[in-house]
């Protein structure tokens, strides 16, 4: 119904509706309804002839300038929609439809960082608008800053009613490697729009990434039956045949199917070097990676899993040239491998080591700054997690902390070369000993680890204080993961058990309690290691033993030099470069009891030589 078939009554009413809307009174206010009802019809020209005059008489209202700017750009005018933008954002700075038109506009512009600023400003405005959403997923994944942006858009990925945003927030959360985020990413973009086999194929990756396993198998093997989009379910049940310890049967698939891509066969390689990894058979592995590494080239994780493969095995100088390519083409345009080499490290008077990979490696990798050859005096500042700041209070390697928001905001500002990746100081590596990273570096905060200890003694009354940490809930951490109830078996009788796994652990408490009556187990509702890294290295710091599969405890208990840490390796390619290939003593951090599996799957090794470190 146009403006001119309304009745006055219908008028008054749509007058009265866009008022609320927009700000404006009268025949202004539904003048600027109509022109936003145009635009969406595509008629560019229509729209402007009735918001310019608007806009001439109500400067101050954001609607006519966002019309303007709209227009701009459709037409792919990036200064000039700049300036109608930021006409709107002058006059509601909360205003979300002008923050996203002015991140747009940025964006022809080539203005990234002030692009994706704008864009985070709209979204935490309320933004729905699912192309900026897209494209600021878009930006902060070549920025690599995929877990940033995930925090912002999950929430709206599970209210908005748009597929493709829940399904690319997906992929890039596994990109990051965090499955369990991204499984509940594809389950909303099948549940929402089920007809696309991109849709199809995703859903049978969130029920690999949920645990179940079988369901993935037998999902993947109908799909592989009727979708064209082949190899990413080849992939699919390859990675649930080896979850399951079915590695003949994977083996055989891998070799006898048909991959229709190179980056689909490399992958395919690599999950053939992790089965023979699993069996011990190194040299098979070895050869997987390079015919993987020969089909696709530069694929940044094929060449991580070769260049980590090398470093376990104490190759650095080997490795760290297929390592150094884990990063895809984007990040690097941005910030280069060479950013790392001795003659610019050694130039800079500071210097801004910016995180990657999960929490337990940053901690990791923290410790080669102590080999890297900055120059004397120079400014260090670690860009990560916020939650780091607390947890790096006084610490021994002399560096400060930033968020990455932060890092826009500092004067004067950060130069390109004034960056480094913290991953590429493993080329320091081959330059220097062992015992060169070794030792302690965290600080825990003495008051805090101090009553801790108290409350947890009462609870004891005399009795052995154990920490213990069992599973990763990732997909593949459940290769790195063992049962409660098998863990607990190798404890003295009597001990407190102090819980420090993450996630709701309450029935594998309770079944644990069951088996051995005897020991006391304690959740500390006071300590949240998901978000206070600091509280958790005071409880930490607390405790008389720490038992831990490799996860963010481990690290984190080499990292305060804990006096009596024991870790639980897995044999293959799920037992970590850090801790390297064989022997029990920890090659990182000089602190931790490695008791490794003597094959893969079987606990019984490393429990028995834990069971008789507490024997007595």
């Amino acid at each position: 119904m146009t403006t001119q078939t309304l009745s006055r009554k219908e008028k008054r009413a749509a007058i009265a509706k866009a008022s609320k809307l927009y700000g404006l009174k009268g025949d202004d206010a539904l003048a600027i309804h109509n022109a936003y009802l145009t635009m969406q019809k595509g008629d560019l020209g229509g729209a402007l002839r009735l918001a310019h005059p608007v806009t001439q008489r109500h400067p101050k209202n954001p609607h006519g300038w966002i019309l303007l700017g709209s227009a701009a750009l459709t037409q792919r005018e990036g200064e000039t929609a700049k300036a109608f933008f930021s006409q709107a954002v002058d006059c509601a700075p909360r205003g979300a439809r002008a923050l996203a038109g002015l991140g747009k506009a940025h964006v022809l512009c080539a203005e990234v960082e002030p692009a994706v600023a704008m864009m985070e400003r709209a979204i935490e405005a309320g933004s729905k608008d699912v192309p900026m959403l897209l494209l600021y997923l878009d930006l902060t994944g070549r920025l690599g800053r995929r877990l940033h942006a995930a925090k912002l858009l999950e929430p709206l990925a599970q209210k908005l009613d748009s597929a493709d945003l829940a399904y690319k927030l997906g992929l890039s959360l596994q990109e990051v490697d965090e499955t369990k985020r991204a499984a509940a990413c594809f389950q909303r973009a099948y549940a929402l729009d089920p007809a696309p086999e991109a849709h199809q194929i995703a859903q049978a990756q969130a029920l690999l990434y949920t645990q179940q396993i079988a369901g993935a198998e037998v999902r993947a093997r109908e799909l592989l039956n009727k979708l064209q989009d082949r190899d990413q379910l080849a992939l699919v049940l390859l990675t649930a045949l080896r979850l399951q310890r079915r590695g003949d049967e994977a083996l055989t698939f891998a070799e006898a199917f048909e991959f229709a891509t190179p980056e689909g066969f490399a992958q395919a390689r690599g999950m053939v070097a992790n089965v023979l990894q699993d069996r011990g058979d190194m040299e098979g592995a070895e050869a997987a990676y390079q015919e993987a590494m020969h089909i696709a080239g530069e694929q940044p994780r094929i060449r991580k899993a070769y260049g980590v493969f090398c470093y376990r095995d104490g190759r650095y100088a080997e490795g760290a040239p297929h390592y150094e390519k884990r990063l895809p083409e984007a990040q690097r345009r941005k910030l280069p491998v060479e950013n790392a080499a001795p003659e610019n490290l050694s130039a800079q008077d500071r210097l801004f080591v910016m995180a990657e990979q999960g929490i337990g490696d940053q901690i990791a990798l923290l410790s080669l700054l102590r080999i890297a050859p900055l120059k004397q005096g120079a400014e260090v500042t670690f860009v990560g997690d916020p939650r780091h700041g607390a947890l790096l209070h006084d610490n021994g390697l002399g560096i400060g902390h930033l968020s990455q928001p932060e890092l826009n905001k500092v004067t004067p500002p950060v130069a390109p070369q004034e960056m480094v990746f913290l991953g590429d100081l493993t080329r320091y590596l081959p330059e220097s000993a062992p015992e060169a990273r070794h030792g302690p570096y965290l600080v825990p905060d003495a008051d805090a680890a101090q009553e801790i200890r108290a409350r947890y003694e009462a609870l004891a009354g005399g009795r052995p204080i154990f920490g213990l940490a069992w599973a990763s809930r990732s997909l593949i951490g459940a290769l790195r993961s063992l049962p409660l109830t098998e863990m607990i078996a190798a404890l003295p009788k009597g001990a407190l058990v102090v819980d420090l796994q993450y996630g709701d652990t309450r029935d594998e408490i309770a079944a644990a309690q069951a088996a051995r009556p005897d020991l006391t187990f304690h959740h500390d509702p006071a300590i949240d290691q998901m978000t206070d890294l600091a509280g958790f290295a005071a409880q930490l710091a607390a405790l008389d033993h720490v038992i831990t599969i490799d996860n963010t405890t481990a690290h984190l208990a080499g990292a305060l030099g804990h006096p009596d840490a024991h870790l639980l390796l897995p044999a293959g390619s799920e037992c970590m470069w850090y801790w390297g290939g064989k022997g029990a003593q920890d090659p990182w951090y000089g602190a931790l009891h490695l008791h490794r599996q003597r094959e893969a799957g079987n606990w019984s090794a490393p429990l028995a030589a834990l069971s008789a470190c507490f024997a007595n």
